[in-house]
């Protein structure tokens, strides 16, 4: 199956973020533009929500990251996010979803690191599974899901006593996503996951059993991971693709999933736990320098003010 030809605006965002260096002051004016992008689509959103009447969302992204203060460790060269307003709706907001996409991107990765430590056999896969598509958003996310818990279900009754043996025994831990898209051929919910595995699991025989749990749709995609980055961002982007959607469909989408659980993990990844703060660790006891920027309209993120403290 090729991949998606999507719109890759929003993923680069998050791609670019998680870049060796993207966290120096270097990067710093690349990452405000980056940052002024989302805060611009989350602002068109706001106006949807306002003129549609939903006061309390729209509210909260008019006050999202309406300023960001930046704190620079200069001994070290290293930039973090130390405070913002954060409206959290990472369904309708794409600062938020970056935001969050980079906490999740970096959890699973230290967890991974941890498994391949005692798991050095292990190779990661990217599996992607899908369903057909369909006018009902709620319908067909219902239809992915159970076929969902078909197959875990096959796993588990394997793992207890034998008999079939479904290709997602291969994998001893592993995570994965729920997202959506729809370009005007009808919502198409799929899941991007990740499998460890000690051997290759058969893309073929996947496909026929994921039929068989779907009854309808036998399109999957098994690829191994030679950069595990990479297939980890495909996972972790997936409350970016709402910003792909226009107003109505994001919306309406945001209405359907919201509160349903999108992530989820199993066996050796089990346990991985996505901080809630959206913003960057200090480093404690390092000398720094504050910088505040406020985000204006037709500007983006502007800078107002600077402040130096120094630390033994």
């Amino acid at each position: 199956m090729e991949a998606e030809k999507e719109n890759p605006r929003f993923e680069v965002i998050l791609a670019d973020d998680s870049k060796p260096g993207a966290d120096c002051a270097a990067g710093l004016p690349a990452k405000l533009a980056r940052y002024s992008e989302a805060r611009r689509k989350a602002l068109q959103m706001q106006s949807f929500a306002a003129n549609a009447g939903h006061v309390k969302e729209a509210k909260k992204l008019a006050d999202c990251a309406n300023y960001l203060l930046f704190r620079h460790y200069y001994t070290v060269d290293k930039v973090r996010l130390h405070a913002a307003s954060f409206c959290k709706k990472h369904l309708l907001c794409p600062m938020c979803a970056i935001r969050r996409g980079a906490k999740m991107l970096k959890a699973y990765l230290d967890k991974y690191d941890a498994v391949r430590a005692e798991h050095g056999h292990l190779r990661p896969y990217l599996v992607t599974l899908t369903v057909k598509n369909g006018s009902d958003l709620a319908e067909r996310l219902n239809h992915l899901r159970g076929a969902m818990r078909r197959m875990t279900q096959a796993r588990r009754d394997y793992l207890k006593r034998g008999g079939f043996c479904p290709q997602f025994v291969k994998s001893q831990g592993g995570f994965h996503s729920i997202e959506v898209t729809n370009k005007g051929q009808g919502w198409h919910p799929h899941v991007h996951m990740i499998w460890l595995c000690a051997s290759e699991p058969d893309q073929k025989a996947l496909s026929a059993e994921w039929l068989g749990w779907t009854g309808d749709s036998f399109i999957v995609d098994v690829r191994p991971l030679h950069d595990p980055v990479e297939g980890f961002l495909e996972v972790c982007k997936y409350a970016l693709k709402f910003s792909d959607l226009d107003e109505a469909d994001n919306w309406h989408a945001y209405e359907v999933m919201s509160g349903q659980r999108l992530i989820d993990s199993h066996g050796l990844m089990r346990g991985v736990e996505i901080p809630e703060s959206l913003l960057d660790e200090p480093l404690d006891g390092l000398p720094f320098v504050d910088l505040l920027y406020r985000y204006l309209v037709g500007v983006g993120y502007s800078f107002t003010s600077t402040t130096q403290r120094n630390r033994p």
